[in-house]
């Protein structure tokens, strides 16, 4: 059998092997072995069931000992038992080979061209709406296609389009990067989000101007530049500059934030969907400014599996992607 190795995870309530934690690479063949006389308790069962000496079955288990310097079972003439350590690898690394063998599946399906893999990016709270249609609807008329899904910010969204390890992302804008091309999907307006127990809470619509000596949250501009300058755009028309107390790269995070009381923020008004408890959304009086919702993709012509993805956002959105 080849060498293959993996990491595997250690569980949080056991106690390290050695006084320093290492990460240690496991080899897959020591590792079966290990699951088979854990589920068995029992050497010469294990070995029956892996068809394989005992005595090379004891060899690998004392191998893998070693390698990670703890014991994982304590055995005698009558009987086998795992060790915390051995537990604790057992529950991982049962979930290392699944996933060990999901991903061999996975690229011998691919390679035989009967899955098209398609790296799909994309941002929250973009994920409230479009997205998951999206995706539905390509699993539903497109089930040959393997979704690999990846959350994160524009900017780096936009570096990973660029340099070919997404396929697609939907990114906030407005925005650019160069060999990359960027079609708007559609614009929404920004919401304050405000403590449920401000003293403008109550109120409906908010003038921006009652704001100007509050704390604000936001996004760091360098995780989201469009956001972030949308925002303080829409304060300075209104007379003042907003003073940040804390930026925070997850929306969610600073509705939170918000919700305990630290500050107010501005958010594209999708992000009403999320409700929680001690935030409110509110509308801006006056002029607003809006945020847009883009799809980004690399400048080669796309794969079958990506022409699939473009036809269902152009049919959602009315805009011509293809």
């Amino acid at each position: 059998m080849a060498r293959r190795t993996m990491p595997v995870a250690s569980h949080p309530d056991t106690p390290a092997c050695d006084d320093e934690v290492t990460s240690p690479t496991l080899d897959a063949r020591r590792l079966t072995c290990f699951i088979a006389v854990a589920e068995t308790l029992h050497f010469r069962k294990a070995a029956e069931r892996l068809r394989l000496a005992q005595p090379a079955l004891s060899q690998q288990i004392r191998r893998l000992e070693e390698e990670l310097g703890c014991q994982l079972l304590r055995r005698d003439r009558r009987r086998v038992e795992l060790t915390p350590a051995g537990w604790a690898l057992l529950e991982a690394g049962r979930r290392a080979l699944a996933q060990l063998s999901h991903a061999a599946e996975a690229a011998q399906r691919t390679a035989a061209g009967q899955v098209s893999l398609l790296r799909v990016g994309f941002l929250s709270p973009a994920a409230f709406a479009l997205v998951p249609e999206v995706l539905s609807r390509l699993r539903a008329e497109h089930p040959e296609v393997h979704l690999m899904l990846r959350e994160a910010d524009s900017t780096t969204l936009l570096e990973e389009v660029r340099l070919g390890l997404l396929d697609v992302a939907f990114v906030r804008g407005p925005v650019s990067a160069p060999g990359v091309r960027i079609d708007t999907l559609h614009r929404e307006p920004l919401v304050l989000v405000l403590p449920s127990g401000h003293r403008l809470a109550k109120r409906a619509r908010v003038p921006l101007a009652r704001l100007a000596d509050e704390p604000f949250i936001g996004f760091p501009r360098e995780t989201a530049p469009s956001l972030h300058d949308a925002m303080t755009g829409l304060c300075l028309e209104a007379g003042f500059a907003p003073t940040f107390v804390s930026e925070a790269g997850e929306w969610y995070t600073i509705v939170s934030l918000v919700a305990a009381g630290l500050g107010c923020a501005i958010l594209p008004e999708s992000v009403r969907t999320f409700t929680r408890d001690g935030a409110v959304y509110r509308a801006i009086e006056g002029p607003s400014r809006h945020v847009e919702l883009a799809i980004a993709r690399g400048p080669k012509p796309p794969g079958p599996a990506l022409r699939a993805c473009l036809r269902i956002v152009s049919a959602l959105t009315s805009v011509d992607v293809s």
